[in-house]
This record gives structure tokens, sequence and C-alpha cells, in this order.
């Protein structure tokens, strides 16, 4: 009983933790070219986001205008400024000036406001790495992520940046097997930090252990049988996903982030549903490996925006797939042995399974509504 009790608590928790967020993971793009103790700096932050800081949108009519934007220009200016510490090496780096007007810019997922700098770094040397602190929405939005592109003479490089990480160094060295271990590290991060993958995730490994016969779920008497079949259903929604998210990150099949993001809502509410009363398709690897489909291309968000050649995207696709995959086996190999204790159950398969499939479901439902018509169901 105390199994089936913790995870319940543990559905529970994550459900409070996911209510507010229901957006796309916001993104910035960071753009360094470097030219000895100077830099050329291009942020494009989105304009929700700077709405979100500095209540951009002056009469509550949620449209921003370029005219709301443009008069203020100088708080952005001053916020970004605020957000962002550039050193080379050991050596600060000041802020220059403007060495264009802000602009605005059309991305994926919206519009974004773009500022364009002249950095100095007195005393900086040759070979000096540039050290960077990200603070953008630190405390406010937790999936919040910088996209770094940084070139100097004929090297170019890329990094994912976090708000909460601190200060980082990133060397200018296009090594193909850095780019794949900075992109693994940033998969992990992703999918444990993804609330909508793991509430999928979740909804496919509830029944994991349990045989459906006379329209009810049974305990499953072969470990061997529960196992093997976690694995097929695990196996069809890693291969889907993978097919999608290297056609996005590769930019053969790209959709509107909106569109992806409504879907991957909506298969979690199916997911659910299917999990109290499995009608829609007989077997749920089929299930994982239509809906994995979809949640490649909510995968892909990361990679589609960087400017990355052939080779390094490749490299970085692998490594980011890898990351995803390894923190997938973790939830799995984390709640595995938990539904086996838990299978034999009653309290399990009458209680614990149905409700916190159904509150799945809810929050999902929620999720779908907000994103559809961008709709602020619950203040995020």
């Amino acid at each position: 009983m105390s199994h089936c009790l913790r995870i319940f608590a543990g559905i529970c928790l994550l459900l409070l933790a996911s209510l507010s967020w229901a957006h796309k993971a916001g993104d910035s793009y960071l753009t360094i070219e470097q030219d000895g103790p100077v830099l050329g700096v291009t942020w494009d932050v989105a304009l929700r986001d700077l709405d979100l800081l500095l209540v951009l949108d002056s009469n509550n009519d949620h449209q921003l205008t370029w005219g709301e934007v443009r008069t203020r220009s100088a708080d952005i200016e001053s916020l970004l400024q605020s957000q962002l510490t550039l050193k080379l090496g050991k050596h600060a780096c000041e802020w220059l000036g403007q060495s264009a007007p802000l602009g605005v810019v059309q991305h994926s997922d919206g519009l974004y406001a773009a500022q364009h700098w002249l950095v100095t770094c007195p005393g900086a040397q040759d070979g000096d790495a540039l050290n960077i602190d990200y603070r953008l929405l630190n405390g406010i939005d937790s999936l919040h992520r910088g996209l770094l592109s940084l070139h100097s003479g004929n090297q170019h490089s890329t990094a994912v940046l976090r708000p909460d990480q601190g200060a980082v160094d990133i060397a200018t060295d296009s090594s193909l097997w850095l780019t794949f271990t900075r992109f693994m590290h940033e998969g992990i991060h992703h999918l444990l930090s993804g609330y909508d993958h793991i509430l999928f995730l979740l909804c496919l490994l509830l029944p994991a252990c349990l045989a459906r016969q006379d329209k009810q779920w049974l305990p499953s008497r072969s470990f061997r049988s529960a196992i093997t079949h976690t694995a097929g259903v695990v196996t069809a929604f890693t291969v889907a996903h993978s097919i999608t998210l290297a056609l996005a990150a590769l930019q053969v099949v790209v959709l509107p982030s909106r569109w992806v993001e409504s879907a991957i809502a909506a298969s979690i509410v199916l997911a659910a549903v299917h999990t109290i009363s499995p009608r829609l398709i007989h077997s749920r690897a089929l299930l994982a490996g239509l809906f994995g489909l979809i949640h490649g291309f909510g995968f892909a968000g990361v990679l589609q925006g960087l400017p990355l050649t052939t080779g390094p995207r490749l490299s970085a696709l692998a490594g980011f797939n890898t990351g995803v995959e390894l923190g997938q086996l973790s939830i799995v190999l984390v709640l595995f042995p938990l539904l086996w204790w838990a299978r034999s159950s009653r309290i399990y398969r009458k209680f614990v399974l149905p409700v916190g499939s159904l509150l799945i479901a809810l929050v999902a439902s929620i999720w779908l509504l907000q994103r559809v018509f961008e709709w602020q169901l619950i203040p995020g």
C-alpha cells in the first residue's frame, strides 16, 4: 500500500508543479562576433518575455504594438545589459553602446526584440575564453534557455545557456565531440524538466505491470512479460520521436510551435483517457509510436534555432537525442520497480491508476486550451 501512495503522491506533486507551465520553453538567441578584445553582440529576446518583465503592453489589450515596444527601448536595453555579464579570461567587458537601433525580428514562435551592441574587454589577450553569466528570467521561467552562437575568426561554437547555471566559459572550439557532449547534457535536462513529456511517459508506464482482461486491469504474473512489454512501448516512443526530431532539427519538416505544443497536450489527454479505458488502440506500443511522432517535433525546438552547418548539426542532434534517451531511461528505471511492487494492490488498480490518469488528463486539457486559444487560465 505504501508504494501505491508514493506513486499517487508523486503524480500529484508533478501535476502541481506543472499546472502553471503551459507554454513553449522560452528561448532567446544570443550571437557574439569576437574580434580580439571587441565583441559584437546581437540578442533576440521574445516580446512576451520582455512584457513579462517590463509590462510593455501599456493599454493592457494583450496586443503589443511597435509603438509600445519602441517607447520602452531604453528600459529594454538597461534590462538586458543587467541580465548578461561578459568576460574574456579574467577581464570584465564593458558595454560601448548600441551598434544599431532596437529592431523586431520573427522567429518560429513569435516576435522578438533584437538588440545590437559593441562590447570591449580591456586587457584581454588572444586565446582568453569567453565567460558568460546569463541570468535572463532566472527564478521566473525554469525552462528558459539562451541559444548561443559564438564566432571568432574561422572558429565557431554553439552552446545552450540556462539562467540558473551561473557563469560558464565558452571556448571557440568547434570539435564535433564537444558539440555532442554539450547537447547530450541539454537533452537530459530538456527531458527531465519537460513536464508534458514526463506526463506522457507516465501515462505509458502506469499500466506497465498490469494486463487488460474482461474490461479491467489485472496484475501481470510474469516479470519478464511486463518488462518486455514496457521495453516495447518505450522503444516505439523512442524510435518515433527520434524520426521527427531528426526531420525537424535538419529542417526537412518545420511546423509552427503553437501547433506542435497544442498537439502534444492533446496527445497527453488521449493517452491518459486510454489508460483509464483502452479503446483507442489495442496496442500501447502503437499508441506510443503514433504520439511519439508529435513529441519529436517538440524536442527539436532548441536545435532549430541554432545556425549550425551540417556536421555540427548532426553532432548536436545525436548528442541531444542521446541525452533525451538517457533522461527517459532514468525515469523508467525509477518507476518500473515501484509499479511492479504495486501491481497486486487493489488500491493501485482501482484508485491510483484511474484517478492519477484523470488528473493528468485534466491538467493536459488546461494546457490544450491555453495553447490553442492563448488563454491564461492559470497564472504562469
